[in-house]
């Protein structure tokens, strides 16, 4: 979906109970407050789910110190009351638009009272934040690289990320083991957990709007818990 067919959903009005936060609000802050620091969106994209009542927003972040790690910015949001407005921000794997959520800082909020003032101090706080967090998620990267995975091993992990985890469905599961025979992208550590990683969070793209966000955070804990990634 593009912004313009973002911005056309209809806005519902705010009553005693209830205070609509604006799609187009949230990008408005998001861009005012790269500005302040000098960052470029390289890439954006919207989920959507209930003809445009549930969106996941997540937008790229230019970073010209490495090529392969960026900084990613992501908000969920409804029109319906169906989930609160959320937002959440974080150094993220970044190659050929294949986007993690590391959830580094997370926000969410139901549409009540002051939501829009909170939600617009959080996101000045966390594009603040973001420079201090990148060198954790770099060196974490590296680690990762140096990480051989066997097909026994990537097996295994799959398999808790299914059974035990709850991360992924069955049809990502499909997704992962054809990407380990043809990749989709070359993520230039053939072997490594690092590839693995990107190979899971290339079939989370499969997820439903309303769960993206937290699989992606949940896959990064629970990679960084059981290698011990620091």
């Amino acid at each position: 979906m593009t912004r313009h067919e973002l911005y056309a959903t209809p806005i519902p009005p705010k009553t005693s109970t209830y205070s609509p936060v604006s799609n187009r609000d949230i990008l408005a802050e998001i861009e005012e407050e790269l500005d302040k620091k000098n960052f470029s969106i390289k890439h954006e994209k919207y989920n959507i789910a209930r003809k445009g009542d549930q969106v996941i927003g997540t937008l790229g972040i230019a970073n010209d110190q490495d090529p392969e790690i960026g900084f990613q910015l992501a908000f969920r949001n409804s029109y319906d009351k169906s989930m609160a407005v959320g937002f959440a921000a974080g150094n993220i794997v970044w190659i050929c638009s294949n986007g993690l959520i590391a959830g580094d800082i997370v926000y969410m909020r139901k549409h009540t009272g002051s939501v829009v003032e909170e939600l617009n101090g959080r996101i000045s706080m966390a594009i603040n934040q973001l420079g201090s967090h990148y060198e954790k998620i770099a060196r974490q990267a590296e680690q990762m690289k140096n990480i051989e995975i066997s097909k026994t091993d990537a097996a295994e992990l799959c398999g808790r990320l299914f059974i035990e985890e709850d991360i992924v469905k069955a049809t990502q599961l499909s997704i992962i083991k054809r990407e380990m025979q043809e990749p989709t992208f070359d993520y230039h550590n053939p072997g490594s957990l690092w590839e693995l990683y990107n190979h899971v969070t290339h079939s989370l793209k499969e997820s439903h709007a309303a769960n993206y966000m937290q699989q992606h955070i949940k896959l990064h804990n629970f990679v960084e818990k059981t290698y011990w990634l620091e």
